[in-house]
C-alpha cells in the first residue's frame, strides 16, 4: 500500500510463477515424475514377491515395500543432486541434454561463446 492507503497493483511476488516446494526442496512436478517412474517397481517387486512367497497378499506387501524403497531412494538422490543449485536446475539440465543430443533446441543460452548481431 502507498501513503494514501491505495493498494499498489505493480507488486508481484518473485515466486508467483514457480512451482511450490513439496519436500526437501523437491517441487511437485519432480515428485510426480519420481512417482510415475516408481510405478513399474511395484509390478517388478510384486511379481518377484509372488514367486518367492507364493501368496498374493505377501506379493502386494513386497511390491508396496519395493515402491517405497524406490520412491525414497530417488527422492534423496534428487535432493543430493539439487543441493546448493539454482531453482529449476533439473529442468535446465534436461534442456541442455536434449540440445546436446540434437533432439530439441534449448530455450536459453547456456554456452560461453561470443555472440555477434552482425555477420563477420
Amino acid at each position: 500500500m502507498d501513503n494514501n492507503g491505495i493498494k499498489d497493483s505493480s507488486f508481484v511476488p518473485n515466486r508467483i510463477d514457480r512451482d511450490p516446494n513439496v519436500m526437501l526442496g523437491i517441487t511437485a512436478p519432480e515428485l510426480n515424475a519420481i512417482a510415475w517412474l516408481a510405478l513399474p517397481a511395484f509390478t517388478i517387486f510384486a511379481i518377484g514377491g509372488y514367486f518367492v512367497f507364493d501368496s498374493f497378499l505377501r506379493a502386494i506387501l513386497v511390491g508396496a515395500f519395493g515402491i517405497m524403497i524406490v520412491l525414497f531412494g530417488a527422492l534423496f538422490l534428487l535432493v543430493t543432486i539439487k543441493r546448493n543449485k539454482p531453482p529449476h536446475y533439473i529442468l535446465h539440465m534436461k534442456f541442455i541434454l536434449l540440445d546436446k543430443l540434437g533432439l530439441k533446441k534449448s530455450p536459453f543460452i547456456y554456452k560461453t561463446e561470443r555472440f555477434s548481431a552482425t555477420d563477420d
